[in-house]
C-alpha cells in the first residue's frame, strides 16, 4: 500500500515537474503580451503620428504645399481637386484612345470643355469687371479655393495692394484700346493670404464686335 502511495505520489510529482516548464512558458508569453499591450493614450499617440506622416506626404505632392499656412483641410481640399483633375485627364485620354466619332479637325464643345478642365495651365473666364465666371482645377489649386468658392471672386480685389493700380490699368486699357491681349507681372493674394507672384496673361474675348469677357492665364514665377 505504501509502495502504491509512493507510486501515485511519485507520478503526481513527475507530472508536476513535466507541466512546470510548459506553464512557465505560457506565463512568460502572457507577461510579454501584457508588456506589449499599449494603453489607449499610446494608441492614440501612434495614430496621430501616422496621420501626420500621411498629411506631410500629401503636402509634399501638392503645388505650394510646403507653405506652412496649409492646414489639414486645405491639404485634403486640394488633394481632392487634383484627384478630380487626374480623373478628368484619364477620361479625356481614354476617349481619345478609343477614337472620336467626329474627325479630329472638328472638335466639339465637349472637347473644348474637357481641354479647359484637364489642362495644367491655370485658367479662368472673367467678366469685364474682373469677377470670375468659370475656372479650371489648376486655377483653383493656385488660388487655394474650391470651384464653388472662387465663383464671383474679383481678381482685381485679389491683387496685392502694391500692384492693384497698375493691374487695373492693364485691364481697362485692354478694353478701351481694342487690343486682344496683354501680359504683365503682379502679386495675387491666395485664400490663405499668401501673396504669389504670377505672370498674368489677359485675353479679351469679343462678342458681336463688343468686349465680352476675359480668358485669364496665370503662371506662377516660382
Amino acid at each position: 500500500g505504501g509502495g502504491g502511495g509512493r507510486g501515485v505520489g511519485g507520478g503526481a510529482g513527475a507530472a508536476t515537474q513535466q507541466l512546470a516548464p510548459t506553464t512557465q512558458v505560457a506565463m512568460a508569453a502572457i507577461l510579454d503580451d501584457n508588456t506589449e499591450r499599449l494603453s489607449h493614450k499610446e494608441v492614440e499617440q501612434r495614430r496621430r503620428e501616422k496621420a501626420k506622416l500621411y498629411f506631410d506626404e500629401l503636402r509634399a505632392l501638392l503645388p505650394c504645399g510646403a507653405d506652412s499656412k496649409f492646414d489639414k483641410n486645405t491639404i485634403l481640399q486640394n488633394t481632392i481637386a487634383m484627384i478630380k483633375q487626374l480623373q478628368a485627364e484619364l477620361d479625356f485620354y481614354r476617349e481619345a484612345k478609343m477614337g472620336a466619332k467626329r474627325p479630329l479637325t472638328q472638335p466639339g464643345s465637349t472637347d473644348y470643355r474637357q481641354s479647359f478642365d484637364v489642362t495644367r495651365q491655370p485658367l479662368c473666364f472673367c467678366g469685364l469687371d474682373g469677377c470670375v465666371w468659370e475656372s479650371n482645377a489648376s486655377f483653383c489649386n493656385l488660388m487655394g479655393y474650391t470651384k464653388q468658392e472662387i465663383a464671383g471672386l474679383s481678381l482685381l480685389n485679389s491683387t496685392a495692394p502694391c500692384d492693384s493700380d497698375a493691374s487695373s490699368q492693364h485691364w481697362q486699357r485692354l478694353i478701351s484700346s481694342g487690343m486682344c491681349n496683354c501680359t504683365f507681372y503682379c502679386n495675387v493674394i491666395r485664400k490663405d493670404s499668401q501673396q504669389l507672384l504670377v505672370n498674368m496673361d489677359l485675353n479679351l474675348i469679343h462678342k458681336k464686335n463688343q468686349p465680352y469677357c476675359f480668358l485669364v492665364a496665370t503662371n506662377p514665377t516660382s
